[in-house]
């Protein structure tokens, strides 16, 4: 996949190969691929991660990880994502599925328990995208716009107010439009869960 030249800046690309020379992989993610993200979203992937890691633009939002966990979001990353730096990664994408799956209750849990907004709203926002990768496959989801089209196509309606989980609106505006959504996803992905014997 390569990424629109208007969409991510070469300044942005270079300085953060500049700045991190040391990475084992540099990936640009997201909506920013297809020029549908507001943000430029990076992952950086070396040993040793700074105290600080140095602000690059208003709209680049930068991750640094020592190595990628067998998580959705870092299939996303790598499976969708375009290397600018480094060496390619590997993710096995079924067994992130499958640990995704073992997180279904939890998940649950915390969308009608936590008493933090980003908590709440990452909650039920993971649970849609496991949902589309799973119904749409991982290319078909890999941004919110790819996402919310995969689920619209299966009758599910994404609320606007889960795009911006680090901003998110109250708990309470969250969990009334979430709810419902909730329990149409929860459902469909414990009988998925069923059929991989979790």
């Amino acid at each position: 996949m390569s990424a629109n030249a208007d969409c991510i800046p070469k300044d942005v690309i270079n300085e953060v190969i500049n700045r991190f020379r040391g990475a084992h992989a540099i990936y640009v993610y997201g909506g920013s691929l297809d020029c549908s993200g507001g943000d430029i979203d990076i992952a950086v992937f070396m040993e040793e991660i700074p105290k600080e890691i140095p602000k690059i633009g208003d709209n680049v939002d930068l991750q640094v990880f020592k190595n990628p966990r067998n998580t959705l979001f870092f299939v996303y990353v790598i499976k969708t994502g375009r290397l600018i730096y480094g060496n390619p990664l590997d993710i096995d994408v079924n067994l992130a599925i499958r640990n995704e799956l073992g997180m279904i209750d939890e998940r649950e849990f915390l969308f009608l328990n936590s008493d933090d907004e980003v908590v709440v709203c990452k909650s039920l926002k993971e649970l849609l995208f496991l949902l589309a990768a799973i119904k749409c496959g991982i290319h078909e989801s890999s941004n919110w716009y790819r996402m919310v089209r995969c689920l619209s196509g299966l009758g599910v309606n994404v609320p606007i107010e889960f795009k911006h989980c680090l901003n998110p609106p109250g708990i309470d505006i969250l969990r009334s439009v979430g709810e419902p959504v909730l329990d149409r996803v929860v459902q469909e992905l414990r009988i998925i869960r069923q059929g991989y014997g979790l």
